[in-house]
């Protein structure tokens, strides 16, 4: 039987504060499953995220965002600021983004080449 605590290889999670938040690899893509919140206490796990896709992927980078309840203004901008840094072969594909965050990157980065809104 499987344990429910038990963590997927490759999966990082935050619980700090009644907080979640829950990455794990895609099985047939490059990317990451993102469940739960991004918010001040899960920010730390996010980042490392976002910078070790920066630095160790090449191309397109999907990021299956059906599970995220929550992303504050802060989480947005590391997201845009990571994209931002990407060099001109590599994309942040975003699926199925909560309407807050396509709306903030629509209000505060409209311009944004890096990153591809996927909406199901």
């Amino acid at each position: 039987m499987n344990d429910p605590h038990e963590r997927k290889k490759g999966a990082d999670e935050a619980v700090l504060a009644g907080r979640r938040l829950h990455l794990s690899p895609l099985a047939d893509r490059a990317g990451l499953a993102v469940a739960g919140e991004v918010c001040l206490p899960t920010h730390m796990v996010w980042e490392q995220a976002l910078e070790r896709v920066a630095q160790r992927h090449h191309g397109s980078y999907h990021f299956d965002l059906s599970a995220l309840t929550f992303i504050d203004m802060a989480g947005a901008t590391a997201l845009a600021l990571t994209a931002q840094g990407l060099n001109g072969e590599q994309r942040l594909v975003l699926e199925s983004p909560p309407p807050a965050l396509s709306r903030l990157l629509e209000l505060f980065w409209p311009d944004l080449p890096a990153i591809e809104v996927a909406t199901s």
